[in-house]
């Protein structure tokens, strides 16, 4: 069990930017595309996932130390502290569940496509931590293997039809042709936006309101620009946490530069990924005619979308205010607050771009997200505790985010364990 678990370690730890030019050029390659042609995408890729990576973690590094010092200026002080999803993963990926998890998501994505009941070929293997955490959990509380296993493949079957019913406004809205997200802690969040997004419409007067990158842009001019509002948004949360001016002027920059770099990584990812969407397209023609396959990656692919980005960074200082006011909860927002434009993608996309509705959702999307981080953290802590992570002293819990925004997977674990424990088995 030792050597698995190892073995499913080294092929995550490989890293996106390496593992996607291989599994990139296979897929050429079964889908009759020529050696060269398919290992010229794969790398494309490869280098795309690359450059997004290094423009990421640099918008996380300035983010980060900007929401401890907001944090620590403003006193904010709850019992679970948000510990970030690298910590979260990195529990998810050793614990027993992994090669059996691992293979049932496959084989479930397999099967699925075999039978015409998902478009969406997941290839996005390093987010298998979400059913794993929350199979993980399961096997904790119940024992039970088999329990654990069909978690994983209720959860992922629905994320597959998830990700197929939003894929043509992922790909009008974010311009991402052929592809979907099959991620949970994304599009779960569909479930909540299109039903915000309708009820909205039902408004008068609220729903005229449209705040489009276009609208806004033309009615702000330059200062409507992608950069400049990435530019004022940075300066805002820095001199919010008490930054010199130095480090003002440095932030405003990094975030400015991300909402430029981010969509032109994307757009170097596409090139690469189109090759293959293609010659996938063509593949299922010949063989199953009428049929459609989407290629499922990370939603980092998502938020190049200027109103993705900016929401998630005007989320910031909503979070913490919400943290602080919301009666209930006691998650402290830290770590994963950099990852609020990932939860924020169907903030956007049910509204066709409006950073309004966005708003309103996003608000919405965050408030469950502290609610359910709350609920989970002695689950998360104890199930810490049996892998050995080590949990900070001045933390009496550990949560994160990311967890609590992969909403229905905890409808899914209460749920079996409940029936595990009035039909033991």
């Amino acid at each position: 069990m030792g050597f698995i678990l190892e073995f499913f370690k080294y092929i995550v730890d490989l890293g996106v930017a390496v593992m996607m030019p291989i599994i990139i050029t296979i897929l050429g390659l079964i889908f009759r595309k020529k050696l060269g042609i398919s290992f010229k995408a794969g790398v494309t890729v490869g280098i795309g996932f690359t450059g997004l990576n290094i423009v990421t973690n640099l918008l996380l590094k300035t983010i980060s130390p900007v929401t401890e010092a907001l944090i620590e200026r403003f006193g904010f002080s709850l019992t679970a502290t948000d510990i970030g999803w690298p910590v979260g993963a990195s529990i998810a990926w050793g614990t027993e569940v992994v090669p059996f998890v691992f293979i049932a998501i496959i084989a479930t994505n397999i099967i699925m496509i075999a039978l015409n009941w998902t478009k969406t070929m997941d290839i996005d293997i390093w987010n298998y931590w979400q059913p794993l955490i929350v199979a993980s959990a399961l096997y904790l509380t119940t024992g039970s293997m088999v329990i654990a296993v069909i978690s994983s493949i209720i959860n992922m079957a629905i994320i597959f039809k998830l990700a197929d019913w939003t894929q043509k406004d992922v790909e009008e809205v974010l311009g991402l042709e052929g592809i979907s997200l099959p991620q949970i802690q994304t599009t779960a969040w569909s479930i909540i936006g299109y039903p915000i997004n309708w009820l909205i419409d039902k408004i008068p007067g609220i729903r005229k309101i449209n705040w489009t990158t276009d609208g806004v842009q033309k009615k702000l001019g330059i200062f409507g620009e992608p950069m400049m509002m990435g530019l004022i948004i940075g300066i805002g949360l820095a001199t919010a946490a008490g930054y010199s001016l130095d480090k003002i002027l440095q932030t405003g920059i990094t975030v400015a530069a991300s909402l430029i770099l981010i969509p032109r990584m994307v757009a170097i990812l596409m090139d690469g990924l189109t090759v293959i969407s293609e010659a996938a397209h063509e593949f299922m023609e010949k063989r199953f005619p009428g049929r459609e396959l989407y290629i499922g990656l990370d939603s980092a692919v998502g938020i190049g979308h200027p109103f993705v980005l900016a929401l998630g960074l005007i989320m910031v200082p909503i979070t913490l205010c919400l943290a602080f006011i919301l009666p209930g909860n006691k998650t402290l927002p830290l770590a994963d607050l950099a990852g609020l434009p990932f939860y924020m993608i169907f903030a956007i996309v049910p509204s066709k771009g409006n950073l309004f509705r966005g708003l309103i959702t996003g608000v919405i999307i965050v408030i469950a997200i502290l609610y359910i981080s709350s609920a989970v953290s002695p689950m998360m802590t104890e199930l810490a505790s049996t892998v050995g992570y080590d949990i900070p002293s001045d933390a009496s819990q550990i949560t994160n985010l990311a967890v609590g925004s992969q909403w229905y997977t905890w409808v899914v674990y209460w749920l079996l364990e409940t029936i595990k424990h009035i039909f033991p088995f």
